[in-house]
């Protein structure tokens, strides 16, 4: 499951957790994908071929269930990668009953993600909705629909629980039966159960602006039950969408004209805060405050901007408006922040002459994107003015279609018959863009070799200094290895993007989310002469052996191996291994670093090519020799000697050492220690460069212990 909204997450995880069960929080983005959904069908007019379906698709082969606890159904359903799968049902489930509760939430859950869409369908007046899973649900919604003209008066909204013991406040913009406009009043609901609110006040009576709070999340639908778009046009038609929790609203909107249409489409922005100002293509719009809303007709593709979290939607008009084969939908657009980078989506079977796909996608994958692994042609783009952005409108057949693209992009599906339409976003991001505050990219330099990857983590904050998951963050790479790219933000508020630099240079690297940007800088530079596999250590007794490998050479004259002790400061070299050359073959090197004294040690490589360049490679961990465990005195090495020899001994602990030694007559010709040891290794050189050829012996006395051994000098 998803990472909860943190508006609630912190109050409400428990119960989460005893509801749906064991919840795994992940960085995953916060979409319209999911495991658990609860939906409802508004109700539509009567009439002929009326029947509501929903579609379910996923990225996977996967199963589920669709059931209306309320009536007793349950029906399972199998889903192939990439395909719709329709789910009908046996009667109608529309929920028709005003200003009351009714069990007719619709419950579907699955193994893994899937996406929903629901169609209610009638001949003359259809429409459809994107479903939105349970884990990303709110508690605090402002409903959007649309007007009553004094044709079909029906301004309506709709809502589901998800929970038992729900209790959900509800503000109307209007009178609506006992409750009087702008009066908050309480609706108790169990799980699945639902409640819808019908206004038909005449004209120009709307239940746009209502507040919905509730104690637990719930889910939102608005709508009209057949509208007339705009006042003073026929015909109506049924208008539904699922709405989001108001903290997935955005500031940031591009628009692209319906297909067919003559004379520009309906749009309504809806603000979720006092003194919200709104510019469409840098002209502002009349101040608007929470719940109200700016309706305007748009005729060509435009850029929407707001300095406060805003819900858009854009309505397909009546038939009459520009006299061409239509009616009214309603088609939520998410802010392009909220865009994703696939759709698998689906025309209604049947009913439907003309359906189309609308696709607002960046500039950098036009000609790139595909529709059925085709690319959409790029004659069929027209930017939208500066956004970086382009829009399309593409004619699509009946049945399912798949799009996709590198970059996320934003995907519009609807269609036309005889006075009857249908239209749904294709699905979106719903992580907390409206709360995001701060973007900081690290690290803000560095260095890399090429053709090395490089990371850059993009921290996404809100106003409170508190990480927020589920956040995209888009990436541009200006430079020597241009690019773009994306990534959603963790548990800990960071979008981690990496990729690997082939060109010598320097790129710059812009984080952007909503109208937040961060820059930083990467300096790419040659390749290491050599490239490590490994570097590691082994201890035996007092003696290190370094094993270090390559993967390549280039120009590699060796390796001189360096030491130093934690106490000291510098390192000094110890030995010598030859490198080879050039090579692209695996290489592998040993060196043994023997008589070490007890005591912690660390060791680098100096890697040296055959011009005299060079490069340190540290070993990752401190070597330790250990105190030995015993009193010990080694046979001299090499023996017999001439001049000289080395003598080894080892002390368990601190204490008084004589070494002597000692001719065949038993005379000490030489003292080569005397005075307190520290427990450890030791190595003492001696040189009998003054005596004769011939047998000595050397003695040890430590701690009232006495060893003696034979050496023999040969000149």
């Amino acid at each position: 499951m998803k990472t909860k909204l943190i508006k609630y997450f912190r109050s409400l995880i428990v119960l989460f957790l005893l509801i749906f069960g064991s919840v795994s929080i992940s960085g995953a983005a916060l979409d319209s994908k999911g495991t658990n959904f609860w939906l409802m069908f508004p109700g539509n007019l009567s009439g002929s071929d009326y029947y509501q379906a929903l579609f379910i698709t996923s990225d996977f082969n996967t199963s589920g269930t669709v059931s209306i606890p309320g009536i007793a159904f349950s029906t399972p359903f199998n889903v192939t990668a990439g395909t719709v799968t329709t789910i009908n049902f046996p009667q109608l489930v529309d929920v028709q009953t005003n200003d009351a509760v009714t069990n007719m939430g619709i419950h579907v859950t699955s193994v893994d993600e899937v996406t929903v869409y629901g169609l209610n369908r009638r001949s003359a007046t259809t429409d459809a909705f994107l479903g939105l899973p349970v884990d990303i649900l709110g508690t605090d919604y402002i409903v959007l629909g649309y007007e009553n003209v004094n044709v079909v008066n029906a301004t309506q909204f709709g809502i589901v629980a998800v929970s038992n013991g729900t209790t959900v406040s509800i503000t109307p913009t209007e009178t609506t039966g006992p409750h009087p406009a702008g009066v908050a009043y309480n609706v108790s609901l169990n799980e699945g159960e639902t409640y819808l609110l019908r206004n038909g006040n005449s004209m120009p009576a709307d239940l746009s602006g209502s507040l919905i709070t509730s104690n637990l999340p719930v889910a939102v639908f608005g709508g009209h039950q057949c509208a007339n778009i705009p006042a003073g046009y026929y015909a109506c038609d049924h208008v539904v969408e699922q709405i989001p929790p108001s903290t997935a609203w955005g500031k940031n909107f591009l628009t692209h004209p319906l297909a067919t249409r003559l004379n520009g489409d309906t749009w309504r922005i809806l603000a979720s805060e006092d003194n919200t100002n709104v510019s469409i293509n840098a002209i502002p719009e009349p101040v608007i405050n929470k719940g109200q809303f700016i309706e305007k007709i748009i005729s060509a593709q435009s850029i929407i901007t707001s300095d406060k979290p805003v819900l858009v939607s854009q309505y397909s008009n009546s038939s009459t408006f520009d006299g061409v084969t239509s009616d009214p939908f309603m088609m939520l657009i998410p802010p392009y922040e909220q865009f994703l980078a696939g759709y698998t989506v689906s025309t209604p079977a049947a009913g439907f002459i003309q359906n189309f796909v609308n696709i607002v996608a960046p500039n950098s994958v036009v000609g790139a994107l595909t529709l059925d692994g085709v690319p959409v042609p790029v004659v069929a783009f027209t930017p939208i003015g500066a956004s970086g952005f382009s829009g399309a409108s593409m004619p699509i057949a009946l049945g399912t279609h798949n799009l996709a693209s590198t970059l996320p992009f934003g995907c519009f599906i609807y269609g036309f018959d005889s006075y009857d339409s249908y239209g749904y976003p294709g699905g979106q991001a719903l992580s907390q863009i409206a709360i995001v505050s701060t973007l900081y990219i690290t690290p803000r330099t560095s260095v890399n070799r090429i053709n090395t990857p490089h990371c850059v983590n993009g921290l996404v904050k809100d106003q409170n200094n508190n990480p927020l998951p589920g956040i995209r963050v888009d990436y541009e790479r200006i430079g020597v290895n241009p690019g773009v790219g994306f990534a959603f933000t963790d548990v800990n508020g960071i979008a981690q993007y990496c990729y690997t630099g082939t060109n010598i240079g320097q790129d710059m690297i812009i984080g952007t989310t909503g109208s937040l940007k961060d820059t930083v800088y990467k300096t790419w530079e040659n390749p290491l002469p050599v490239e490590f596999s490994l570097f590691t250590s082994t201890v035996s007794g007092n003696d290190v052996t370094l094993n270090f490998a390559t993967t390549e050479e280039i120009n590699n004259s060796g390796f001189d191996i360096e030491r130093k002790t934690l106490s000291s400061s510098e390192y000094a070299k110890i030995g010598f291994v030859p490198g080879n050359g050039s090579t692209n073959e695996p290489v592998s090197y040993i060196y043994t670093d023997k008589n070490l004294n007890s005591g912690k040690y660390n060791y680098r490589l100096k890697q040296i090519d055959i011009n005299g360049n060079f490069e340190y490679f540290e070993l990752s961990n401190s070597v330790e020799i250990a105190v030995p465990d015993k009193f010990t005195l080694s046979q001299n090495y090499p023996n017999p000697f001439n001049p000289s020899t080395k003598i080894e001994y080892t002390l368990p602990d601190d204490g008084k050492v004589l070494l002597t030694i000692y001719d065949n007559n038993g005379k000490a010709v030489a003292t080569l220690v005397n005075e307190v040891k520290n427990a450890g290794y030791y190595t003492v050189e001696f040189n009998a460069s003054a005596l004769s050829s011939g047998v000595y012996f050397y003695s040890i006395n430590y701690k009232g212990l006495n060893k003696v051994m034979k050496m023999t000098v040969l000149k």
